[in-house]
This record gives C-alpha cells, structure tokens and sequence, in this order.
C-alpha cells in the first residue's frame, strides 16, 4: 500500500530552497512514529537535504542520474513502475517528497498522514496535487501550530 505523509502551510507550500520552511517539534515526532521501521520512499534532492540519516527504515531513492549511487539506499530509477507493483502490496510505503514525487505518486495513494501548518510561510515549493474531495478524515488532532490529519482515499 502506498501512503504520503506531508505537512503543508495554508497554500500547500512544502519548502524553501530544498529544506523545509519551519521546523516544528510534534510535526517531526509525528514523521518519526508514522515511518519508523517502514519504507519511504523520497527524491534525491529530498534524501541528500536531510539535515541527519533516518534510521531504522527502509530508504527508497528515486534518481533519474544514472551516476547516482548510495549503498544505504535502494535506488528508484523509474518511479511509476514502482508505484504500480507496490501499491496493493500489504506492506506499507510512506511517500515523503519532494514536489515531483508527490506529484507522480498521488494517484496511487491510498491513505495521506497530512500536518495542516497554521501558519503561512515564505516557500519556493507546492506540494500543490491535494484536494479534499478525494479524501475523508479518519482522525484529526488539533496542535498549537499544525492540524494533524489521517485520511483514506474516497472510492470511485
């Protein structure tokens, strides 16, 4: 199964010159309780932005640069195809950015684990694919800075 997680200011902004635009605590902690021990899956340009290695998961990169090569990751060179063999796998694999890879992988998730940031903040990058029409909500947590939110892919 495929899953994104994200938070997203009130514009759906996701970043600012390859990092995120705020750093909020229980944002993080959320990230960390949701992907622990699980696959995530991540660009290149998200996974070398990281400010420290994740550990304790299963890391996917994807890379169109044949050069590229990292031994602590599997490598994703062509990302639908990948999308397409995991997404009815009972396994769970958390989408995690960037812009591009949402993009792509938006139509092959099934559950979204959204962090709706209160705040708006100066970003150069959308995650902008997320529509509510194609959601509902199966749990919603209220904090200071963020409306946490779990959702499950409406059928059509």
């Amino acid at each position: 199964m495929l899953s994104f997680i994200v938070a997203f200011d009130p514009n759906q902004g996701i970043g600012i010159r390859g990092s995120l635009p705020w750093h909020i605590r229980d944002d993080l902690k959320l990230f960390k309780q949701n992907t622990l021990g699980k696959n995530i899956v991540m660009g290149q340009t998200t996974y070398e932005n990281l400010p420290r290695k994740l550990t304790d998961r299963k890391i996917f990169v994807v890379s169109n640069d044949e050069n590229y090569h990292d031994d602590e990751v599997t490598i994703i060179r062509d990302l639908i195809p990948f999308l397409q063999q995991h997404q009815d796998d009972e396994e769970e694999y958390f989408i995690c950015g960037g812009a591009s890879i949402y993009r792509q992988s938006y139509p092959y998730c099934r559950k979204a684990f959204i962090s709706f940031v209160k705040k708006e903040y100066e970003v150069d990058t959308h995650f902008g694919v997320f529509d509510f029409d194609d959601w509902y909500i199966t749990r919603e947590d209220d904090y200071d800075e963020f409306v946490y939110r779990e959702l499950v892919r409406r059928q059509r």
